[in-house]
C-alpha cells in the first residue's frame, strides 16, 4: 500500500493508480483529472507528458511521474523542477535540467519515494495510506502496484421502470416526412500528412460544399495549432521550386534546393542542409521515406535524451521544414521573438531563418540562411 506525507500549503497533487505515481502542483488540477483515466495503461507517459506540455516547455509545470512495468521490477521516471525520485541507491532529479530528467531504474524489493525538494518532514503529522486516489501531499512512498478499483456501471435491474400513461390513438398526429434538395457536387477532403513525403488519397464526405480557394502556407510563427504542413502545401512548394527554373535538377530527377540554408551545430559550426539532413545520436537510413537519401548528422552521442534518429531538417521551396521523428522525449521549437512550442511527432513543421530547434540534454541547432 502506498503511503503519503498530506500538504499542509495544499500546493501540491499526487496521484496514485495502479503501478503509476504522479506528482504535480495544485494549479494543474485540470490536467491531471483528465489524465486520471490513462493511468491505468501500461505507459501512460506520452499521454502525461503531451498534457502537462501543451502549452510549451517554458509554461510546462514541474512534477514527477513514476510508471511500474508489470512485475514491477522495474520502473520509468521522468522528473522536471524541484522534486526528486529515489528508489534504493538511485535518485533522479528534476533541479536544473532545463527540459525533464528520464531514467530507467531497477526497483526490485526497493520502495520508490516522490518528495518536492525543501519540504519540511513533519513527524506529527505522520503518514495516510493511499490505496488509489488524488490527494494534497509533499510526499509519496509506494511499495508495489496497487490494485485498480473496478468501474461500476449501472444495471437494468439498478434502473427503476418509468411508467409511460398510454396515449389515444385519434392524438397521435400523422408524421411530417420532410424533403431536401439533392447535394451539391461532393469536395475532396483535404488531408494532412503524417511524415514527409506521404500522400493520402482524398476522401469524399455524404454532403459537401464547393470547393473553397487554398489559402497560401505560412512559414511557422509559434501558434501551436499551425504545426501541420498539409500535402497539397508540400506540393506547391515543390512545384513553386521547379517553376523558377533556377536549380539544377540531376538524373534521377532530383532538384537541388538552395544552397544557403544551413544549420548552426552546438559547437558554432555550420552545415548545409542540401535536400534533407536527419539528426540524431546514431542515425541511419532505416527511416527514409521519397527515395530520397539525406545525409546523417551525429548529435549528441551517448546521451539518452537524444533518440538515434530524432529529428528530420529538409528544404521545401525556399522553406526549411522540420519533422520530429517520433523521438523519445521530443522536440521544441522557438522561433525569433516566440515562446518554444513542442513539435507534434511526425507532423512536418515549416520555421523562419534564426529559428533555434530544441532536442533536449542542452542539445540545440539554429537554422540560418533561410
Amino acid at each position: 500500500m502506498a503511503t503519503y506525507r498530506p500538504d499542509p500549503a495544499a500546493g501540491w497533487l499526487a496521484a496514485v493508480r495502479g503501478g503509476v505515481v504522479l506528482v504535480a502542483p495544485s494549479d494543474s488540477a485540470a490536467e491531471v483529472a483528465a489524465l486520471w483515466p490513462n493511468l491505468v495503461e501500461s505507459d501512460p507517459t506520452p499521454k502525461v507528458l503531451d498534457a502537462l506540455a501543451a502549452n510549451g516547455l517554458a509554461a510546462t509545470p514541474p512534477f514527477a511521474l513514476v510508471v511500474r512495468d508489470a512485475d514491477g521490477g522495474s520502473a520509468r521516471v521522468v522528473v522536471r523542477g524541484a522534486l526528486s525520485v529515489r528508489a534504493g541507491d538511485v535518485t533522479v532529479s528534476g533541479v536544473g535540467v532545463s527540459t525533464w530528467a528520464e531514467r530507467m531504474v531497477e526497483v526490485g524489493d526497493a520502495e520508490i519515494q516522490v518528495e518536492v525538494e525543501g519540504a519540511s518532514p513533519d513527524a506529527a503529522a505522520g503518514r495516510l495510506p493511499l490505496v488509489e486516489g488524488v490527494v494534497h501531499a509533499e510526499a509519496v512512498s509506494s511499495g508495489d502496484r496497487e490494485p485498480v478499483a473496478p468501474v461500476r456501471m449501472p444495471t437494468a435491474a439498478s434502473v427503476p421502470a418509468v411508467p409511460v400513461a398510454p396515449v389515444p390513438a385519434a392524438s397521435v398526429p400523422s408524421p411530417i416526412v420532410p424533403t431536401f434538395p439533392a447535394p451539391p457536387a461532393a469536395l475532396a477532403e483535404q488531408t494532412i500528412v503524417p511524415a514527409e513525403d506521404t500522400v493520402a488519397g482524398p476522401s469524399t464526405p455524404p454532403h459537401a460544399t464547393p470547393a473553397l480557394p487554398e489559402a497560401p502556407p505560412a512559414p511557422y510563427d509559434g501558434d501551436h495549432d499551425g504545426l501541420t504542413v498539409a500535402s497539397v502545401d508540400l506540393r506547391r512548394l515543390r512545384a513553386e521550386r521547379a517553376s523558377r527554373g533556377g536549380e539544377a535538377t540531376p538524373a534521377g530527377g532530383v532538384t537541388v534546393p538552395p544552397a544557403s540554408s544551413s544549420l548552426r551545430m552546438p559547437d558554432g559550426s555550420v552545415e548545409a542542409i542540401g535536400h534533407e539532413v536527419v539528426l540524431g545520436r546514431a542515425p541511419s537510413v532505416s527511416q527514409v521515406s521519397g527515395g530520397r537519401i539525406p545525409r546523417l548528422i551525429t548529435l549528441g552521442a551517448g546521451d539518452p535524451d537524444i533518440s538515434r534518429n530524432h529529428l528530420r531538417v529538409a528544404v521545401e521551396g525556399d522553406t526549411v521544414v522540420v519533422t520530429d521523428l517520433h523521438s523519445r522525449n521530443g522536440t521544441h521549437v522557438v522561433a525569433p521573438g516566440k515562446p518554444p512550442v513542442k513539435l507534434r511527432a511526425g507532423d512536418p513543421t515549416p520555421v523562419l531563418a534564426g529559428t533555434v530547434v530544441d532536442l533536449g540534454g542542452g542539445w540545440t541547432i539554429q537554422v540560418i540562411g533561410a
